[in-house]
């Protein structure tokens, strides 16, 4: 039983005295007396018989001699029995009244002062006002811990702030991946978890908070461990406090973002879909006049050649209804075990045709083990990724595409991750087109929907992974994060392939 399992006890039952003094007959008369309003007494007659107890945190009240045989109960003794009983009343008594005395003794932290003889109804009144003043801080205190114990444990985050101080709750702490100690104030709360964008989320706290916390506000943070987060946070106010109310919710703002996002593409498609019907019975119509065309124009080099250039034209065309097409289509998966770096290898080997006076390499480390390189995830359309990232980063290095492909596994908010990384050799791109290139129909080239990489974009969401740019002057590195699901025995001990190209 620990010290406040103790005191909580100790509430119901008859609150205990400590008497320390060397007079055994005192001791004896202070307990007959004392037993009448129903305390327990026990005594101690040495500083030594003092400090070696045990039981200090259970007594409410210790009446301790000033001076003993073997030494003065001031001092280092004061402090000794404090420790070990923070909630006791300590009253010195004593045989000597002078001011300077019960002035240094109170310096020392005792709660009363009496002087010898013990006048009996003197000492009644005062155990009782402590012992009142006892029940109620320890009925305070339990108040208090209960109600920390069910903070403590909301399934929700929960912040207190105290003018610019900030507590937080075992489940908030668990979201952010920080502790007490590293955000302990509202500008720690802001520079930690917002970053780049601290000045501007606390502007937005400090506007709503003069509103009176009227209106709930999302709040996106970055945890400790680098995972983007989204918090809602309700906040309410009283005197210069502040209780924040906060909860997760991002995998409810991510899937209302597909939901407007599927409904969005939903009316794309239908749009599309009317539109590339018309348009290829338009083609069609075009081709067989071309073919007519070409019946009557057998022999003349110039024009045929014109014509060359408008059937690769009406190619193009179609080639764009079907991508837009494509983008607005929904995306059924058809999960299956495979080794991303032989998809890698095969998608990146069937891009030579397409780049055929190009040098073009793929490295990649074929030690690293099966657990790592496989994956449960739709071989068709990982493969339909991979090309749109290998044709993005060939036709930005054209003549001497060096890549490298790299897989690795981390852990991320307690879930394991793949994480695929390819990266080119060539001249980088601006921080606006790393930051927009999985918009729909952003593109930097002369020709293209600007779809490709959205995409892909969407195929990785579709398997609850996600997709980011970065780049340097010396090239572009492509990160696809996917869940990471334990490898079947099986799939363990087949051989690892090697890549060729």
């Amino acid at each position: 039983m620990n010290a406040k399992q103790v005191e909580s006890v100790a509430i119901d039952l008859p609150l205990r005295v400590l008497v320390v003094d060397d007079d055994a007959a005192m001791c004896k008369s202070l307990q007959r007396l004392l037993t009448l309003d129903h305390y327990s007494v026990e005594f101690s007659y040495s500083v030594q018989e003092l400090l070696a107890r045990k039981d200090l945190s259970t007594f409410f009240a210790i009446l301790l001699d000033r001076h003993l045989p073997d030494g003065d109960t001031t001092g280092q003794t004061i402090a000794a029995v404090r420790s070990q009983a923070e909630n006791a009343a300590i009253v010195i008594v004593t045989g000597y009244a002078d001011i300077e005395s019960t002035l240094e003794a109170i310096r020392q932290g005792v709660d009363d002062y009496l002087i010898k003889p013990i006048d009996p109804d003197t000492l009644r009144a005062r155990l009782k006002a402590l012992a009142k003043l006892f029940r109620a801080r320890s009925s305070l205190r339990e108040s208090e811990a209960r109600m920390r114990f069910l903070v403590e444990h909301l399934p929700a985050g929960a912040v207190y702030v105290d003018n610019e101080k900030l507590y937080m709750n075992l489940t908030l702490r668990d979201t952010i991946g920080y502790s007490e100690v590293e955000i302990s104030t509202v500008s720690a709360w802001f520079e930690k978890l917002c970053r780049d964008q601290a000045a501007e989320c606390k502007q937005k706290y400090c506007q709503v908070k003069r509103e009176g916390f009227s209106q709930r506000c999302k709040l996106p943070i970055w945890r400790k461990d680098g995972v983007r987060r989204v918090l809602e946070i309700a906040g309410y106010q009283y005197d210069h406090h502040e209780v924040w109310l906060v909860t997760d919710v991002t995998e409810l703002d991510d899937a209302q973002t597909r939901l407007v996002q599927a409904e969005r593409l939903a009316a794309i498609g239908e749009m599309v879909t009317g539109l590339a019907h018309e348009s290829r019975n338009a083609l069609q119509r075009a081709r067989g006049c071309l073919d007519l065309l070409e019946l009557d124009l057998e022999k003349q080099s110039e024009q045929l050649d014109l014509i060359a250039r408008i059937r690769r034209s009406l190619g193009d065309l179609q080639r764009n209804y079907e991508e837009v097409r494509n983008y607005a289509a929904p995306i059924v998966l058809d999960r299956q075990w495979i080794d991303i770096a032989e998809v890698a290898a095969e998608t990146f080997a069937d891009l030579e045709c397409e780049y055929p006076n190009s040098r073009r390499t793929l490295n990649f480390d074929d030690s690293t083990p099966n657990s790592i390189r496989y994956n449960h995830v739709d071989r068709h359309r990982i493969s339909q990724v991979l090309r749109n990232v290998f044709d993005n980063a060939i036709a930005a290095t054209r003549d001497d595409s060096q890549l490298e492909l790299s897989i690795r596994t981390n852990e991320s908010n307690g879930q394991q991750t793949q994480r695929i990384e390819i990266t080119d050799n060539g001249a980088g791109m601006s921080q606006e087109t790393a930051t927009r290139l999985f918009e729909p129909f952003y593109t930097t080239k002369q020709s293209g929907t600007g779809l490709g990489m959205a995409i892909c974009k969407r195929i990785v969401d579709e398997h609850n992974g996600s997709i980011e740019a970065s780049s340097t002057d010396q090239g572009t590195t492509i990160s696809i994060v996917l869940p990471q699901f334990a490898l079947p025995t099986q799939e363990l001990s087949s051989p690892s392939h090697s890549l060729s190209k």
